[in-house]
């Protein structure tokens, strides 16, 4: 279990074999628009605070707590 806090970041980058622009949200060694960056759980969006990874799999803390606690 990885206790994370993404950080933000404007600049341009590589995601998987294509451009990220505009703002991101770098967690879990990738970056992601914040609107994309969600719950795999619930796909509740994950852009404030922090969240918990499972599997390379970001989760809230309240679906990691129901799944895996």
């Amino acid at each position: 279990m990885t206790i994370n806090s993404p950080t933000v970041n404007g600049t341009v980058s590589l995601n998987k074999d294509y451009l990220l622009s505009g703002r991101c949200i770098t967690a879990m060694f990738r970056k992601f628009h914040p609107e994309h960056f969600v719950c795999a759980f619930c796909l509740k969006q994950l852009n404030k605070g922090t969240f918990k990874e499972q599997n390379d799999k970001p989760y809230c803390h309240g679906c990691f707590e129901k799944l895996f606690g």
